[in-house]
């Protein structure tokens, strides 16, 4: 999402995954300075080496550099902060996502405003003022707390369950092998379906990934959500694959709760075909990234392959999430790779 820091235009992601506000080193030096240890108080330092906030994985203290924060304007909204911007290298961001990532929103942010999302119009919202619930079919409470993130109560179909929080941040939901246990346990639905390789902060990683039937919001059956493992210990996270399921959605902080329209709320994520892990590097879009396992992939692709079109349309960066759906989800035999190794290009089909 577009932000505003001192007249200049930043691009953030909202992702309530992350407890605090982070920024990428690289922009932070250009609008900010570091702070030397003395002026972080020392609960918050203590807090900050405990964190695993990364797609899971742990946040090494030698990468983070506190910095001063500024006031940051989303439209005529204003978000500031108590505490320092968190410091991080947000350079696999970029690659993940075709573009450069200069922050993220935390939850600390997120709790200063509310949300209203569309999914059918594409549109984001964002009221200083908790907005009217009269135009929603439904609201349902949900949790907070300090360091965390907002959290529903998701129920299996014997009435057991817990809360289960929200990761606007991820684009998968994400559970603790003990969870998916759990969940089998008790009577859901859970197929194996490989391992996906994924890019945090800290590298590349592969995970175990599932499709998870049996889960309800109330009284709605979620349907088939795809869920990938994470490290035992954390809890289970629902991604945008879970939000992606309501027409209109809102989070009203100050009430504690969740308000939604949802005419075809229960589907089912597809099972995908095949395991094409994308990113961007200098302009280009990369099969891989180049330290991928080349295990994963279809016979004829190597990490480190420049995509150079697909179906005979030439791609671009931005269109990266796309592209990742397309490679996963188009029929055997439907779909035509051009890519470009060591200045050679050359057709796959798959």
């Amino acid at each position: 999402m577009p932000v505003t820091i001192d007249g200049k235009p930043y691009h953030f992601i909202l992702d309530t995954g992350a407890p605090y506000t982070f920024i990428d080193n690289r922009s932070a030096a250009a609008l900010s300075k570091a702070l030397p240890s003395k002026d972080v108080p020392e609960y918050f330092r203590d807090y900050v080496g405990g964190l695993a906030v990364i797609d899971g994985t742990a946040l090494k203290q030698d990468q983070v550099v506190y910095w001063e924060t500024r006031p940051i304007q989303i439209g005529a909204r204003t978000i500031s902060s108590s505490v320092p911007w968190i410091g991080v290298d947000l350079s696999m961001f970029d690659m993940s996502y075709g573009s450069h990532v200069d922050g993220l929103l935390g939850a600390n942010a997120f709790r200063q405003l509310n949300w209203g999302f569309d999914n059918v119009a594409h549109t984001l919202a964002v009221w200083s003022q908790p907005p009217s619930t009269a135009g929603y079919e439904r609201c349902a409470p949900y949790e907070d707390a300090f360091g965390s993130s907002p959290s529903l109560n998701i129920l299996l179909a014997n009435g057991n369950g817990g809360p289960m929080k929200i990761d606007t941040g991820s684009t998968f939901t994400v559970s603790p092998l003990d969870h998916i246990q759990i969940f089998k346990d008790q009577g859901a639905t859970v197929e194996d379906i490989g391992k996906f390789s994924r890019m945090s902060a800290n590298g590349v990683y592969e995970v175990d990934s599932y499709l998870v039937d049996g889960l309800h919001l109330g009284d709605l059956p979620i349907g088939q959500l795809q869920t990938f493992a994470s490290q035992e210990g954390g809890g289970s996270t629902l991604g945008m694959n879970f939000l992606s399921r309501f027409d209109r959605f809102a989070f009203i902080p100050s009430e504690m709760l969740f308000c939604f329209n949802a005419r075809h709320f229960t589907r089912n994520d597809p099972k995908p075909l095949r395991l094409i892990e994308l990113s961007v590097e200098s302009g280009h879009l990369l099969i891989g990234p180049v330290n991928l396992s080349s295990d994963s992939l279809p016979e004829g692709l190597e990490p480190g392959d420049v995509l150079v079109s697909v179906n005979g349309k030439p791609v671009e960066p931005a269109d990266i999430e796309a592209l990742r759906h397309q490679l996963a989800y188009t029929p055997s035999g439907q779909l035509e790779l051009q890519i470009e190794r060591e200045g050679t290009q050359s057709t796959i089909k798959l």
